[in-house]
């Protein structure tokens, strides 16, 4: 887990039931999921022991509250793709390859375009860490 993510205490009380008051229809699992104290973090997914449902990463997509840490990250990237500069298209990528991890140093703004290239290249050896320096040099030259 991110160490500069600090869940509230209430994350670890099981006593008060499901932050989706036992209704996960409700929530979709989705927007309670991050710190009900019922699901567990694996790998770059939530598990629900309660209802023993996986809760994709991706599912968060559709909701207000990543729509608003979507928009303040290309507002804060001049709405812009950090690697080429174009400004149509935008996508917002995880640097670290966690989907969880939206804290904003690890988000930046790339190009549909870009985008593919980056996921493309981490594939190969060694491509991890070249994307890294890439964004790295563009993020601190912006």
């Amino acid at each position: 887990m991110n160490p500069e993510r600090q869940l509230p205490l209430s994350a670890f009380d099981r006593s008060a039931g499901p932050l989706c008051g036992d209704r996960p229809d409700a929530n979709g699992f989705r927007v309670l999921c991050h710190t009900c104290p019922f699901s567990e973090r694996r790998r770059t997914s939530l598990f629900c022991t309660r209802f023993r449902k996986s809760i994709g990463a991706r599912s968060k997509y559709g909701l207000p509250t990543w729509r608003t840490t979507r928009d303040v990250i290309r507002e804060r990237d001049g709405y812009r793709c950090m690697i080429c500069g174009y400004d149509d298209g935008l996508h917002v990528h995880h640097r670290d390859h966690d989907p969880t991890n939206d804290h904003p140093h690890n988000l930046v703004t790339l190009c549909g375009y870009c985008h593919a290239r980056v996921h493309s290249e981490e594939r190969r050896d060694g491509g991890v860490e070249r994307v890294d320096a890439v964004l790295s040099f563009c993020s601190d030259h912006s």
